[in-house]
């Protein structure tokens, strides 16, 4: 009888730390695709607003923000379940963030006021009902996790469990600012470097760009006239100028200078009216003229306000971020004979991969100290 208790209970340690092991899984890549596109998460919260009539109650910037504290959140509470440290506290907050959101997720698979929740970013949609399953499974996991958490093992001691934290906090916060100040790490998102935009568009052989459409003053498409330009042709990028950064608008003006020089064509994009379009030259000495495109797929191909696209024979080559706006030092020469004029080769940090290790080495390197530690003890 006591061997069978003691099988019974070790069936059950096995089970609950399995558990916990596919919590802390799934709340780490659901952060770390948050923290990879913040500005993503943003827009996917500026939805949620619109779908509950509350559009215009919460700033841009609080909303970035808070995308951010919900990503670093997220891989915070996957890393607790991960190394199974805190474990009363971490399974609780699992459990109370899986309560409210399955209600949530049940009335958006039922009036699906929004495509998808947004809740792995652009690297995995699902369909409403699809996240509303996962989630009573995740809800499931959680109750039983928090119900049998005296039977979590950690990998770390107590004692030194304030490292988790402390390194990760570090790494987070990093992370997502270099994320928002320059552009998305990983680009999950169809209008990504290597891009044939024109073949996309154009020539119709990518449904997810069906909605990008470019229209002059007179709202005449001119889509194929713009990205059939044989070469190298520039495209500023601004769904809303009434919201654009001011930011290294400097930088914009020598870009606009180095293509007067060397011939390229430049233009805007934006969804914003002809107003605006005045203010904004007025405002900045922008000399390019502005094309009108709908700010959903601009706000797709590139998650800056103002942001910059290079392309080549319709093909998308780089992007920048209003703050990594090329300057002159780069543009020194024709774009055939500079590093910017060609796609940029391969950074095993900007891989799937060497994300998910940037994220994982630190833990084992905590988990390695733990032990050390212990033993010299």
């Amino acid at each position: 009888m006591e061997t069978k208790i003691k099988g019974n209970g070790l069936s059950l340690k096995v089970l609950v730390n399995f558990c916990r092991i596919i919590l802390g899984a799934v709340f780490m890549f659901s952060g770390i695709v948050k923290a990879i596109d913040p500005v993503g998460t943003q827009i996917k919260m500026t939805d949620y607003l619109l779908a509950f009539s509350m559009g215009d109650t919460v700033l841009d910037s609080t909303l970035l923000i808070l995308a951010g504290l919900l990503a670093g959140l997220e891989i915070l509470i996957g890393a607790y379940m991960l190394l199974g440290v805190f474990q009363k506290g971490s399974s609780l907050i699992v459990l109370i963030f899986m309560i409210i959101v399955t209600p949530l997720t049940l009335y958006l698979a039922i009036e699906n006021p929004i495509e998808d929740c947004g809740c792995f970013g652009d690297a995995l949609v699902l369909t409403n009902w699809q996240t509303f399953s996962k989630n009573v499974f995740l809800l499931l996991l959680a109750v039983f996790v928090f119900w049998f958490r005296s039977q979590i093992v950690p990998f770390v001691n107590e004692k030194r469990q304030w490292l988790v934290p402390l390194v990760m906090s570090v790494i987070i916060i990093k992370f997502i600012t270099m994320n928002i100040s320059n552009l998305p790490i990983l680009d999950f998102r169809p209008y990504k470097v290597g891009t044939d935009l024109y073949a996309g568009v154009v020539e119709n052989k990518d449904p997810e760009m069906h909605d990008f459409f470019i229209f002059n003053q007179d709202m005449d498409d001119v889509t194929a006239q713009v990205l059939s330009n044989e070469g190298y042709s520039f495209l500023v990028i601004s769904p809303h100028l009434e919201s654009a950064s001011e930011n290294n608008l400097d930088l914009l003006d020598d870009v606009y200078d180095y293509c007067e020089h060397y011939g390229y064509p430049i233009i805007g994009l934006t969804s914003s009216g002809q107003r605006a379009i005045r203010e904004w030259a007025d405002d900045t000495g922008a000399q390019y003229r502005f094309l009108h495109c709908d700010e959903i797929p601009l706000q797709t191909m590139i998650r800056s306000n103002p942001g910059l696209v290079l392309l080549k024979d319709g093909v998308i080559v780089n992007k920048w971020s209003h703050s990594r706006i090329p300057s002159d030092e780069e543009l020194s020469a024709p774009l055939d004979e500079i590093p910017i004029g060609s796609i940029p080769s391969g950074n095993p940090m900007r891989t799937p991969w060497g994300v998910a290790l940037l994220f994982i080495l630190p833990l084992f390197l905590v988990v390695l100290i733990d032990k050390i530690k212990g033993m010299i003890q």
